[in-house]
């Protein structure tokens, strides 16, 4: 049969909708202007470039080279911050060039590239290339154009928080150093999602390096540290600009692997697990989280097979359902809520009233006047109403995650500055809120360009926190919960998950 768009399918779901139920969507006022994203430099990390701007740039564009020895020409590109990447074409003047979407009014530019990296409305990380240094369109020779715009306007560029003007009038008088090393890859919005590969109750580690090779490796946990040099799992699963994901899909215990090809396709393919590997790809559903949509993965009915979410993430702020039949997602996705998590929020997913059914969380992450914490609760066949169960939590840039921290078996909010600060907070779940103040359980746990994630590591019921630390170490290191705070930081393994990869 036919696969008809989404379109046609959501306005049938909508119809019926409409006639028989009433909307669950509240009206709000539009949201405070949000924070620009961590802007970093726009070349590969520990490079150092050089800059100049000349009156006829347009806006307040800066041009980079390099200033360390290396070759300009053919030096990748990577996105200075996470979003969804245009590619275009301006023979005449930009030449080959990309436009990265952050949300919330910000866009950067970057003009004159030889080649592109990813597809046309992929969603991209922090740190991930999106094309090659060149000198196509109107260029004396080869440099990175680089421009940061808020509302089409374009803006004097700040790299970690720092302008860079006054501009220099010519290379050689300021020079840059990236420290753009990747964050998660892999897609946005990751939460947190479990990884125990083998069923032995204590979560695992996991790694897509994508690029060219997308390989999958492995590192279990032994209750103390991630078993000695990583295992290759698979051998080609998880492509440039997917989402890539765990979860429990056939509900054997065993987690599973989970790639959103997004773009015109959609498509969706699991590997499952043995315990030792991860068995070959195959598609479960072939229409789901089209083009920028947010891909996630939760319990939502509470049979002990993970199903996959989709939050639209636009103005209809719609969320779809497919459930997991055990070796596929259900035909045609059903709306399950249809205004929630608005364009600039941080979707989620989590059992927060523990009654072992899933639930949609969103991070309005917003200033300190709107940082809002918003659940619906799910009924097995819907989400509710949305109910605000925190008003001050994951400001601005900050990463929230979701997990159960104490083991009372309700989903908690955590947050991570992942700044020179490297605070974690958290506020424990009593069922209907979040409890009262953030308060801090850790205070020096992911720096900048780290990526901290979550999972039940020693097997004691209670999540604990991992972070990737990327960059030149490659560590992980992990503090565990005692319920009530995180314990000091220990390294588990020493070289796993490299910038660009995704590491869950």
């Amino acid at each position: 049969m036919p696969r008809h768009p989404r379109t046609l399918r959501r306005c049938l779901v909508a119809l019926v909708t409409l006639a028989s139920a009433v909307l669950t969507g509240v009206a709000s006022a539009p949201p405070a202007a949000l924070a620009a994203p961590n802007f970093k430099a726009p070349f590969p990390c520990g490079q150092r470039w050089t800059y100049d701007h000349h009156s006829a740039e347009v806006r307040q564009a800066l041009d980079f080279v390099r200033a360390d020895g290396g070759t300009t020409g053919g030096t990748p590109q990577v996105a200075s911050a996470a979003g969804v990447a245009r590619r275009y074409a301006q023979p005449s003047g930009a030449g080959n060039y990309v436009v990265i979407d952050h949300g919330g009014g910000w866009t950067t530019y970057y003009f004159h590239l030889s080649a592109y990296s990813v597809p046309d409305g992929a969603y991209v990380e922090q740190g991930q290339q999106i094309g090659v240094t060149g000198s196509t369109g109107n260029s004396s020779g080869p440099h990175v154009h680089y421009e940061q715009l808020y509302n089409g306007v374009g803006q004097s560029i700040v790299i970690n928080g720092v302008s860079l003007a006054p501009y220099p009038g010519q290379y050689h008088q300021k020079y840059l150093v990236s420290d753009n090393c990747g964050g998660g890859g892999g897609g946005r919005y990751l939460a947190g999602s479990p990884t125990d590969f083998n069923d032995d109750g204590k979560d695992d580690i996991v790694a897509f390096n994508q690029g060219t090779l997308n390989d999958v490796y492995v590192a279990t946990s032994t209750g103390s540290s991630f078993a000695g040099t990583s295992v290759k799992w698979n051998d080609f699963f998880g492509l440039n600009g997917e989402t890539l994901s765990t979860g429990d899909f056939n509900g054997d215990g065993k987690d599973d692997i989970i790639a959103f090809t997004h773009g015109t396709l959609a498509d969706v393919y699991v590997a499952t697990s043995t315990g030792t590997t991860f068995n070959p790809a195959t598609k479960w559903h072939d229409w789901f989280a089209p083009g920028a949509e947010v891909a996630a993965i939760g319990d939502v009915n509470g049979d002990n097979k993970d199903d996959i979410i989709a939050f639209t993430h636009d103005n209809a702020a719609d969320v779809y359902v497919a459930l997991s039949t055990g070796t596929g997602f259900t035909g045609t996705a059903n709306k399950w809520h249809e205004y929630f998590s608005i364009p600039g929020e941080y979707p989620a997913i989590g059992d927060v009233n523990g009654d072992g059914k899933d639930d949609i969380i969103t991070f309005t992450q917003g200033p300190n006047t709107n940082s809002d914490v918003i659940i619906a609760l799910s009924n097995g066949t819907n989400f509710g109403p949305p109910q605000k169960w925190h008003d001050l939590f994951a400001v601005g840039n900050e990463q929230p995650r979701i997990g159960d921290i104490n083991g009372d078996g309700k989903d908690d909010i955590i947050t991570f500055t992942c700044n020179t600060d490297a605070d974690v907070y958290a506020a424990t779940s009593t069922g209907t809120e979040f409890t009262g103040t953030t308060i801090k359980w850790h205070d020096h746990f992911c720096t900048p360009g780290e990526f901290p994630y979550l999972g039940d590591f020693n097997g004691d019921g209670k999540d604990d926190i991992i972070v990737f630390t990327k960059n030149t170490t490659n560590d992980v290191h992990v503090a565990l919960s005692t319920g009530t705070t995180f314990t000091p930081t220990t390294k588990w393994h020493d070289f796993f998950g490299l910038p660009g990869e995704t590491t869950l």
